[in-house]
C-alpha cells in the first residue's frame, strides 16, 4: 500500500502535463490532455449558467441591492464551476486515459458540485428567468400529483440512496463501464446519472424534515458503507476489471492498469466514505442535543384556569374550515359554537374595520365572501383573482390585496367598487400578504421561490424581492410598521425584516431548538398587544412557539391540536386560539398558566383565525 501512494504520487504530478488523451492512435495517447468543448456537454452548461444568471439579474432588479442574493448565487456559481471543471477541463480528458482521474472526476460531481448546487436551491432563481405564463404553468405542474408524488418518491431518503447506489454500482460493472468507456453517448449518459443521482440524494439528506433525521443519518452511513465497499473491492484487487483501461496501460507513470484501478478505489473508498460518513455525524451530534426537562404545572393552576375561563371576557372567534365549507362561529363566554356556510374551500378570513363583517377566502370559488355578522349569513360576494388563499386589508379599509397563488399575481380589489382594480406578477404560488399599518407597503410571500415580496401601495409595482427560509407563509407587521416577521414552514424559522433597509434584522430558529418538536414547522403568525411577544404555530409540530421579541430567544411551548395553521390572541391578550386542521378542532390556551383551558371539536379542517366581538 505504501507502494501504491508513492506511485500515486508521482503519477498526481504528472497527469497534469503528460496524460494521454483517450484510447486513440500512439500520438493521441502520448498527448497532454486537453479541454472537452463537446457540444453535448457545454451546451447544456451555457444554458443552465445563462438561466440562472437571467433570473438573478431579474430579481436584482427588483431588489434595492443584490447583497440579498449573494449567499445562494455563490453556492450555484461554485457548485457550477466545480462541474464544469470536472467534465470541461482536462482532467476529463485524463479520465478516458486513468481510471484513477476518471474516479476523481465522479467525486468531484458527486461529493463537491452536487451538494453545492443543492444547497443554493436554484429553481425559485431560474423561474424567473421564464416568461410569466410559463412561471404559472410550471407552478401549477409541479402541484399535480404525478409530478409532486414523483418527487416525493425520489427525495424520500431511502428511495434516494437506493436510486445512487444502484447507479453507482451498475456503472461499475465491467461491461457497463466498458461500454462507457467506448461510445461517448453512453459515456454523458453515465455521467449525467452520477450527477442527478446525487442531487437527488443531497436534497434528501439536507431538505429532509426534522422527523426522518434518524433516517437520514442511516442512509448517509449506508451510502458510505455501500460505496466505500465497491471502493475497497477495486483497491484490494489483484487484476484490473475493465478491459478498456487495461489496454491504455499507465506505465510510462509508473502505474500498471492494476495500480490505476487501486488508487482509483481509494479515491472511492476513502473520500467518498469520509463525506457521507462526516455528513452523518454531524446530523446525529445535531440529534443527540439534550432536550431540557419540561416544568410539570400544578394541578392547581389548571383549575383555576378552568374556573376562570367562563369569566372570560364575551368575544366571538371566528374559524374558516376549508374541508366542510364553513365558518365556525365559537361564543367565548360558553365556548358554544354554530357554523356560517360559505363558499369552497375558505381560508384566509378577516374582518372589517368596524367589526361588522368577516371577510373569507373562498379558494375554490375565486371571490371574496363577505359575512354580515348581525344576520350571520354571506350577504355579498367580492372578485378575487384565481384560487385567492390569504389576503391583506388596507387601513383605510378600502382594498384589499390578494394573493392568487394558481397565477403568481397579487390582485388589488376596490371593494366600494367590487373590482379589481391593479394587479402584480409575483413569484410561484404567493400565500402570505400583508400592509403596513401606514398602507405603504404590501408585503406576499412566494412559498416555491422563497421570497418576500414588497410592493409599492400607491403604484403597485414590486420594488424588491428578498430571499427566506424555504416556503414561507406567514407575514405580520409590528404596529410601528418598523418590523415584518415572516414564517417559513419547511426551514422552520421567524425572520424579522427591518422595513428601513428590507434584510433580516434577526431569525428565530425553531429547527435548531432543542426544546422544539422533530416535526416542526413555521406557519400563523400573532403578536401580543404589547409587542413583547411573538406566537409562532409550529404545523405538524402540534405546538406554538412563544417569542420574546427583543431578544428573539424562544421561551416556551404551548399545547396545540395535530397541525396547528392559524393562530389569534383575545382581544385583551390574554388567550391563544388555535386552529388545529388534522385533528379537527380549536384549542383555547390561557397564556398566564400556558395551559389549554377548553378544546372545541367542530370536526372538518379547520384553517384561520379571526377574533371580533
Amino acid at each position: 500500500m505504501r507502494t501504491l501512494m508513492r506511485r500515486a504520487f508521482a503519477a498526481g504530478l504528472a497527469l497534469s502535463p503528460a496524460l494521454a488523451l483517450a484510447h486513440g492512435d500512439a500520438a493521441a495517447r502520448l498527448a497532454a490532455p486537453r479541454w472537452t468543448f463537446d457540444a453535448a456537454v457545454t451546451v447544456p452548461l451555457a444554458v443552465s449558467l445563462v438561466w440562472y444568471l437571467v433570473g438573478l439579474v431579474r430579481l436584482a432588479s427588483r431588489s434595492a441591492t443584490t447583497a440579498t442574493w449573494r449567499g445562494g448565487a455563490a453556492w450555484y456559481l461554485s457548485g457550477w464551476v466545480v462541474l464544469a471543471g470536472a467534465i470541461v477541463s482536462p482532467l476529463h480528458a485524463a479520465g478516458e486515459r486513468s481510471f484513477a482521474a476518471h474516479m476523481l472526476e465522479h467525486e468531484l460531481l458527486m461529493l463537491v458540485a452536487a451538494p453545492l448546487l443543492v444547497m443554493s436551491r436554484p429553481l425559485g432563481v431560474m423561474l424567473w428567468a421564464l416568461p410569466w405564463s410559463w412561471r404559472v404553468a410550471l407552478a401549477a405542474t409541479g402541484k399535480t400529483s404525478a409530478v409532486s408524488g414523483a418527487w416525493r418518491f425520489l427525495t424520500a431518503p431511502v428511495a434516494a440512496s437506493l436510486v445512487q447506489m444502484a447507479a453507482l454500482w451498475g456503472w461499475h460493472a465491467p461491461p457497463a463501464f466498458d461500454r462507457a468507456l467506448a461510445n461517448s453517448g453512453w459515456h454523458i449518459a453515465q455521467h449525467v446519472s452520477f450527477l442527478v443521482t446525487a442531487l437527488l440524494v443531497w436534497w434528501a439528506m439536507l431538505h429532509s424534515p426534522r422527523t426522518q433525521r434518524g433516517l437520514v443519518v442511516g442512509c448517509l452511513f449506508f451510502t458510505a458503507t455501500a460505496s466505500g465497499a465497491l471502493g475497497a473491492l477495486m483497491a484490494f484487487s489483484h487484476s484490473p476489471w475493465y478491459a478498456g483501461y487495461a489496454a491504455l496501460r499507465l506505465d510510462a507513470f509508473g502505474l500498471s492498469p492494476t495500480e490505476d484501478q487501486q488508487l482509483a478505489g481509494l479515491l472511492m473508498w476513502v473520500p467518498g466514505g469520509l463525506v457521507h460518513a462526516a455528513a452523518g455525524i454531524a446530523l446525529l451530534a445535531r440529534g443527540l442535543v439534550d432536550v431540557p426537562s419540561r416544568t410539570v404545572g400544578s394541578v392547581g393552576l389548571a383549575l383555576l384556569a378552568v374556573l376562570v375561563a367562563p369569566l372570560a371576557r364575551a368575544e366571538t372567534v371566528y374559524v374558516s374550515d376549508e374541508q366542510a365549507n364553513v365558518v365556525h362561529v365559537i361564543h367565548a363566554s360558553n365556548w358554544t359554537h354554530n357554523t356560517i356556510a360559505t363558499g369552497r374551500r375558505p381560508r384566509g378570513l378577516e374582518m372589517s374595520r368596524d367589526g361588522r363583517r368577516l371577510l373569507i377566502a373562498a379558494g375554490d370559488d375565486d371571490r371574496i365572501d363577505v359575512i354580515d355578522l348581525a344576520a350571520k349569513r354571506v350577504v355579498d360576494h367580492l372578485p378575487s383573482g384565481a384560487d385567492p388563499e390569504r389576503f391583506a386589508l388596507s387601513p383605510d379599509g378600502k382594498r384589499l390585496y390578494v394573493a392568487n397563488e394558481a397565477d403568481s399575481k397579487v390582485s388589488a380589489v376596490d371593494i366600494p367598487g367590487k373590482r379589481i382594480v391593479a394587479e402584480v406578477g409575483v413569484g410561484a404560488e404567493p400565500e402570505g400578504m400583508a400592509v403596513s399599518p401606514d398602507g405603504r407597503w404590501v408585503i406576499a410571500t412566494s412559498e416555491t421561490a422563497s421570497l418576500v415580496h414588497f410592493i409599492d401601495a400607491a403604484t403597485m409595482k414590486l420594488v424588491d424581492s428578498r430571499m427566506v427560509g424555504t416556503r414561507p407563509r406567514d407575514a405580520l407587521f409590528t404596529p410601528d410598521g418598523r418590523g415584518l416577521w415572516v414564517t417559513s414552514e419547511t426551514r422552520a424559522t421567524a425572520t424579522l425584516f427591518d422595513m428601513r433597509t428590507r434584510t433580516p434584522s434577526k431569525v428565530v430558529d425553531f429547527d435548531r431548538d432543542p426544546g422544539a418538536n422533530d416535526t416542526v414547522q413555521a406557519v400563523g403568525l400573532a403578536l401580543s398587544p404589547s409587542t413583547s411577544r411573538l406566537y409562532v404555530a409550529l404545523g405538524r409540530g402540534d405546538r406554538v412557539g412563544e417569542v420574546d421579541t427583543a431578544s428573539g430567544r424562544i421561551l416556551r411551548y404551548l399545547p396545540a391540536g395535530h397541525r396547528v395553521w392559524g393562530i389569534a390572541l383575545s382581544r385583551d391578550g390574554k388567550r391563544l386560539y388555535t386552529a388545529n386542521g388534522l385533528s379537527g378542532d380549536v384549542g383555547v390556551v390561557d397564556l398566564a398558566s400556558g395551559r389549554t383551558i377548553t378544546t372545541i371539536h367542530p370536526g372538518g379542517k379547520p384553517w384561520g383565525v379571526a377574533v371580533g366581538p
